[in-house]
């Protein structure tokens, strides 16, 4: 479905408008595309899907993707296609797909699978069965992890089988798994399954995958299609207010879909005003409507036809909502270590951080600034670089502070690395001797260091005057294929989302900005990459898919709290500041 660019004037008019419960009767609209209206589950008649005041359009159709994905017959989305072929889960044999066929789940990559996919899932009565019938008996007692690196005890093992058994019923575990041993084919079928559940954990048997693996087949299948129909709703209604401002997330229909991963409480107190979850109350309130309050009524639900598109009516807002004049994003670095992180014998030095890295988006009224949202994120640190003599050290990574600008929004956007960046990170292994050129880390694609949306920012030679020339800082606000890396790792200078809120991020933008679509920015990177006597080529053609924001967007990024507690570097390796480094 491709959609009309609006200006974003009437999109906070009327999209974020406080409207009331209406009455059934309405008068025609020109143009009217007339869909269900549902509640409780029933189709209680039809209604204009361009009434976007009274009534929420929700797209349940195979062939969604989020605002941000959008394309026009004049800018086609190049990365369109693949998103719809990753959330259908079939990627096909092209060798381009060869990750994709590897991970076959990507919910923790920001692509949630369609309707149809987790219709199929829920209506499998077979494998719900098989997992119900295993003895779930030894894991439940199992009160510690169970890590692939060591030995396990006898009790582990027996708890071992189990999760084994589950492994089975979703078809994951090969029959040269050896039973109750944590080896390769264990490994492996345990990542997929924590794919296909959006659990951000090591490949370890852990608090959370143990809950996961003793919970119902079809409860977690049920809060798949809740995640799912989450990002539907926040594209449909331009919410982005999940609660985490208030550090207060709301469970929908009773329970948490998330990982906590996706909850964490990032500093002490809430932000004073901030936004509740809307988003949650609004998914259940589709949900509700949709009749898929239960996963047994769901499974009801979807094993009959349905309409691809369905209006639901549209939930009260809060009295800030009609009265957004413009955003703010403010980046506050945390604890920041400058200090050299290796001991004169080379060893690693801690690095403890109390306060991680925040994202907070604020709406702008007239009353005051209204926090929408405050999501973990990365600031730079000490990475290993390549020097002009070719050797590599490490240098320290800052992520500048000051205001910027956001005015380039890129979808599916392609990492150029700069010449600094070793030719070790640009390689992957491929087999016990050979290497191949990482495309992965490269993109675009779901995995690659700027994971599926990029905001690029700028500065202005005049503070505060962006209608002048706008330049490139070589620092971004990005999604990350390296989903642990938020709320543990660090970056080579830029600010990093999960996925998922990257996307949500991104389509938000473009609903209550103005902008101009550019399309397909046409650039192309070669660099010839030399390890262990090979010569590889890599080459990306394109950039991403651009959208030039209107006016820029404001961001702040604090300083933080700089923590100096060591020595020097030894005398043989220097520090050095890289102010504005590329990611």
């Amino acid at each position: 479905m491709r959609r009309r660019e609006l200006t974003a004037p009437w999109i906070v008019t009327v999209a974020l408008a406080v409207v009331a419960r209406p009455t059934r009767a309405e008068p025609e609209l020109t143009p009217c595309t007339r869909v269900p209206l549902y509640e409780v589950g029933t189709a209680v008649g039809t209604v204009c899907a361009e009434n976007t005041g009274a009534y929420v359009t929700i797209d349940l159709g195979d062939d969604w993707t989020p605002l941000v994905f959008s394309e026009t017959v004049d800018h086609a989305q190049p990365y369109r296609k693949t998103f719809l072929a990753l959330a259908s889960e079939h990627v096909g044999s092209e060798p381009k797909m060869r990750t994709a066929r590897r991970d076959r789940y990507y919910e923790l990559f920001g692509v949630f699978p369609s309707i149809g996919v987790i219709r199929t899932r829920l209506l499998d009565a077979g494998r719900h069965a098989c997992h119900a019938a295993v003895d779930d008996e030894p894991l439940r007692a199992l009160s510690k992890t169970i890590a692939p690196w060591d030995e396990a005890t006898a009790v582990e093992a027996v708890a071992l089988r189990t999760v084994q058994a589950h492994l089975r019923c979703e078809g994951f575990l090969p029959d040269a798994a050896k039973e109750g041993k944590f080896d390769g084919a264990t490994s492996e079928a345990l990542a997929l399954y924590q794919r296909r559940h959006m659990i951000p954990s090591l490949v370890v048997v852990d608090r959370e995958t143990r809950q996961d693996l003793l919970t119902a087949s079809t409860e977690l299948d049920f809060r798949t299609l809740l995640r799912a129909l989450r990002e539907r709703v926040v594209d449909a209604t331009g919410l982005i207010e999940d609660g985490s401002a208030a550090a207060a997330w709301e469970p929908i229909l009773g329970r948490f879909v998330d990982s906590p991963e996706y909850q964490p409480r990032l500093r002490a107190l809430p932000l004073p005003g901030a936004a509740p979850d809307l988003v949650d109350r609004a998914t259940e309130a589709a949900a509700v409507a949709l009749g898929w309050t239960s996963p047994e009524v769901a499974i009801a639900a979807l094993g009959r036809p349905m309409p691809s598109r369905v209006a639901v009516h549209a939930s009260p807002r809060p009295t800030y909502a009609s009265r957004i004049v413009d955003l703010r994003v403010e980046i506050d670095r945390g604890d920041v270590w400058k200090s050299y992180p290796l001991d004169a014998e080379g060893r690693p030095r801690r690095s403890p951080v109390k306060n991680r890295p925040t994202f907070t988006l604020f709406a702008i009224t007239p009353d005051g600034e209204v926090p929408l949202v405050r999501w973990p994120t990365t600031i730079g640190a000490w990475k290993e670089e390549k020097l002009p003599d070719e050797s590599v050290d490490l240098r320290y990574k800052a992520s500048p502070v000051g205001r910027a600008y956001w005015r380039d929004l890129v979808a599916a956007p392609a990492w150029f690395p700069p010449p600094t960046t070793p030719d070790r990170e640009l390689l992957r292994r491929q087999g016990r001797d050979e290497w191949a050129v990482d495309d992965d880390a490269v993109g675009p694609g779901y995995r690659s260091a700027y994971g599926l949306v990029a905001l690029l920012h700028h500065r202005t030679a005049t503070d505060g005057d962006v209608s002048g020339q706008l330049s490139d800082m070589a620092i971004r606000t990005h999604g990350s294929g390296n989903y642990r890396s938020i709320m543990r790792g660090s970056s080579h200078g830029c600010h990093r989302l999960f996925n998922h809120l990257a996307i949500r991020l991104g389509s938000y933008l473009l609903a209550h900005r103005g902008y101009e679509r550019h399309g397909t920015i046409s650039e192309s990177y070669v660099r010839t990459l030399h390890w262990q006597g090979r010569a590889l080529k890599l080459r990306v053609d394109g950039r991403g898919y651009r959208y030039e924001l209107r006016p820029p967007v404001t961001v702040d990024v604090l300083p933080g709290r700089p923590v100096r507690s060591r020595a020097a570097p030894p005398p043989s390796r220097p520090m050095a500041l890289i102010l504005t480094p590329p990611e």
